[in-house]
């Protein structure tokens, strides 16, 4: 038996106190068959005496002779790395240690029970602990994990959450059991169907026992369903068992899964573990996985064959021709901020430091330092936040150059405006994915609907005339109404395409504006509906209604937590264009929308005359005045907006209803690392409007009540059959 990262030894100090092993075993087990693994000294002592303490109490009790040494078995040493190098801690130093680490390497282990760790990579490359290299392991996971995910984005395969699962399966070899606590996302997590699939064939029985209490994102009903955690945390909890039995049976593991329940406190949840006990005592239920690798909340097979919304196979017809994730800063206070001036100035003092940072390095190395490039820099997180291109370019000597276009407005959360400093060159952003193409300048003008992928919130749709931060609306993924293609190719040469551009094409600033939604897509919906005058504007406000669809919402709910929308032809496709035309203009002109007329602005007596002062925000959220009523909310210490209709609570987009977002951003906020304040008074003095926040408020109790009224004048949910399949290119 193996704890691969033991911590202070829990695990294996309950195996023995269980009485699981008998006394006559004991001193076998101890000795001989029972290893440990910890990196961190502290931790490694601690376990250390914890399970001698524990073999040695036993060992009185029965009246056994206990010995003078230690516990044998615990190695200190990095488990991932056991397999990957030749000295495992200090070469010959630790002699004892590396004598340990190959007595367990030789050694048969059929059983792993472990909390395995979790570190997907630094929040920022200030931290400078980037999660190690482990060709061995990362490999495995290359040719199993990730290659069977669908997932876009793979990078959460390789923390060391998912190698320990990987390093164990490996471990135990032909025959051999792995039990776990860890986070439960692999049990629904899109990222996690490659795992599942694989496991399903590398396993023969697998034991699930979900305790929930994953209320991370997720509010109200949804958030108090999960129930309370079983620890301190806001991510849900599972107990697994995967067992390879050595019989090489034929056919996928058979997956038994128990979901502890809803609504259930913490202890109740105890009491539950206490009286079942073990697997045996536990009630599972069997579950057949469907073909994509669902175990629970299975997908609808029907989904599949519409229409996909976006398609990176070219084969496939799609009703966008590009699509793009939302601007991935990885330093969010740097790069935006309620007051343009403010974010001129730190992204000027940012671009400084960089550019002075690389020129001392690059001084100290020609100078004969002793230390890599990337070890003298220095991360002051108040004067700069590093991101591996940076980091680059100081390893290079490249300046890092200020774009002085990138200055913008941009749409930071549902309707929360920021100015933005957005860098196709991606030396202040992480990432652009394919945005240029949809805003390359602040003159060109487009729009795009973000649908929500996250599997921990409800699904959510909105849009936007700006281009979208990463989270405006969670991992959102945007599809264009149109693409802008340059008339110039990077190196100064003609792009004769666009230069063949037709007499109406709209040219702005050296771009040209192209369609994107396909041709094929237009011609599709003519002929499914026998009418030429589709536009397509209207499949552009079709699909913005049909995704607002409660039907299509619930019908589609697990599938639309793990893959794109796929469009159907529906009836009535006339009363959807109409619609999503209303709901699109109410969305993007949420500002210029009259207040609820129910609405009571209430101030105290001693509000200030200056009306930047009576409306200022301040450093603290603003909040409901009764929580479970959320009609009267507490704007300051002068004003009570009350009269908030409960029903305007109802319309959510990401867990939140539109003033809640209002609650959750306005506020003045202090950057913990820089000392960056953002202060959305700042706001106010460039709108020249010291009510636009209170304005607003009333605009989004219209919006709210408005989309209800609008959504539910949708046509019911019905899908041409006539239409079905998959629309391939010929």
């Amino acid at each position: 038996m193996c704890d691969p990262f033991a911590g202070t030894g829990t695990f294996i100090t309950r195996l023995l106190h269980s009485g699981v092993i008998k006394p006559e075993d004991l001193s076998r087990k101890f000795h001989r068959e029972i290893f440990a693994n910890e990196i961190v000294l502290l931790s490694y002592y601690i376990a250390a005496v914890n399970i001698e303490a524990m073999y040695r109490e036993l060992c009185e009790e029965a009246g056994l002779d206990a010995g003078d040494t230690g516990f044998p078995g615990i190695s200190l040493t990095d488990t991932f790395a056991m397999d990957e190098r030749q000295n495992h801690l200090g070469g010959g130093v630790f002699a004892e240690n590396t004598a340990r680490v190959e007595q367990q390497r030789t050694a048969a282990i059929s059983v792993i029970l472990m909390n395995p760790p979790y570190s997907v990579g630094q929040k920022s490359a200030n931290d400078n602990n980037q999660n190690a290299k482990y060709p061995l392991v990362d490999g495995r996971i290359a040719d199993t994990y990730a290659k069977r995910s669908t997932a876009t984005l793979k990078n959460g395969l390789y923390d060391s959450y998912y190698r320990a699962l990987r390093w164990a399966t490996d471990r135990i070899g032909e025959r051999g059991v792995i039990g776990f606590i860890s986070n439960s996302a692999f049990i629904d997590g899109n990222t996690a169907d490659g795992v599942r699939l694989t496991w399903q064939d590398e396993f023969d029985e697998i034991f699930v026992f979900d305790l929930r209490g994953a209320i991370r994102g997720k509010q109200g009903d949804a958030a108090k369903k999960e129930g309370q955690n079983v620890f301190d945390i806001m991510t849900g909890v599972a107990i697994t068992f995967l067992v390879k039995t050595g019989e090489g049976g034929d056919g996928p593991a058979k997956i038994h899964y128990c979901d502890i329940g809803d609504y259930l406190t913490r202890e109740e949840k105890f009491e539950i573990l206490e009286r079942d006990v073990s697997v045996a005592g536990t009630e599972f239920t069997e579950i057949t996985p469907n073909e994509a690798g669902d175990w629970i909340n299975q997908r609808d097979q029907r989904f599949g064959t519409y229409q996909a919304i976006a398609s990176k196979d070219p084969h496939e017809q799609a009703v966008f021709g590009l699509s793009s994730n939302g601007l991935k800063t990885n330093r969010d206070a740097w790069c935006y901020n309620f007051d343009e001036d403010e974010l001129r100035r730190n992204i000027h003092a940012h671009v400084d430091y960089l550019n002075a940072e690389r020129e001392r390095v690059y001084r100290a190395i020609s100078n004969g330092a002793d230390k890599s490039a990337e070890q003298l820099i220095r991360r002051d997180s108040t004067r700069v936040s590093w991101d591996r291109i940076n980091i680059s370019d100081v390893k290079r000597n490249r300046p890092t150059e200020l774009y002085q276009e990138g200055f913008r407005l941009g749409i930071y959360r549902p309707f929360l405006k920021q100015s933005v400093y957005f860098d196709p060159s991606q030396r202040l952003n992480n990432c652009t994915y394919q945005l240029p193409k949809l805003w390359p300048t602040a003159s060109h003008d487009n729009l795009a609907i973000g649908s929500q992928r996250e599997t921990r919130r409800d699904y959510s749709v909105f849009i936007t005339t700006l281009p979208p931060d990463l989270e405006s609306v969670s991992k959102a993924q945007w599809f264009p109404r149109y693409t802008w293609e340059p008339l110039e190719s990077a190196d100064g040469a003609f792009n004769l395409d666009a230069l063949a551009a037709f007499e109406n094409d709209v040219i702005v600033d050296g771009y040209r504006r192209l369609d994107n939604i396909t041709d094929e897509t237009l011609a599709g919906y003519r002929r499914v509906y026998v009418d030429d005058s589709i536009s397509k504007d209207d499949i552009f406000y079709y699909v913005y209604a049909l995704l607002h669809h409660p039907e299509y919402r619930e019908c589609y709910a697990a599938d639309l937590k793990k893959m794109l929308p796929r469009i159907p032809h529906c009836a009535g496709f006339a009363d959807y264009a109409r619609i999503g035309r209303a709901l699109a203009d109410l969305h993007i002109h949420y500002e210029n929308l009259p207040a609820h007329e129910a609405l009571q602005y209430d101030f105290t007596a001693d509000a200030p005359d200056d009306a930047y002062e009576r409306y200022r925000i301040g450093n603290k959220k603003m909040s409901w005045t009764k929580r479970t009523a959320k009609t009267a909310l507490k704007y300051n210490e002068y004003l009570t907006i009350s009269g908030i209709p409960a029903e305007a609570n109802d319309y959510q987009i990401g867990g939140r209803s539109p003033l809640e977002w209002i609650i959750d951003r306005y506020y003045i906020k202090t950057d913990k690392a820089s000392g960056i304040v953002n202060d959305p008074n700042d706001w106010l003095r460039e709108q020249h409007n010291p009510r636009y926040v209170a304005d607003l408020m009333g605009s989004l109790v219209t919006l709210s009540l408005e989309t209800q009224r609008l959504v539910s004048e949708l046509p019911t949910f019905e899908v041409l059959d006539n239409v079905g399949g998959p629309h391939t290119m010929s």
